[in-house]
């Protein structure tokens, strides 16, 4: 492995280090598309702090979302490959 894969696992791994972002990945684990709205309900957080943790995911590539504006639930966020196969590798799913 080389040093920047370490890097972007360690980057990966740090993301995980919050239980806030454990329960979201394990919410969209169980299902998911998930509109934003729900994943406030289902992991009992402000928006706010719920939008800046999301943020974190996605940029370390565990979570996608798609933006819907004809939709009165404007996003929908769900797990990537890479964040299922993480969850599994840590016996989570």
């Amino acid at each position: 492995m080389s040093i920047q894969e370490v890097r972007e696992k360690l980057k990966v791994y740090r993301a995980l280090d919050n239980e806030i972002r454990l329960r979201i990945l394990l919410t969209l684990s169980k299902e998911s598309p998930l509109a934003f709205s729900d994943i406030v309900k289902r992991v009992s957080v402000e928006k706010g702090l719920l939008a800046y943790h999301i943020g974190v995911l996605k940029s370390v590539g565990l979570v996608e979302c798609q933006y819907e504006r004809h939709s009165s639930k404007l996003s929908k966020y769900w797990l990537t490959d890479k964040a299922r196969k993480i969850l599994k590798e840590l016996n989570l799913i």
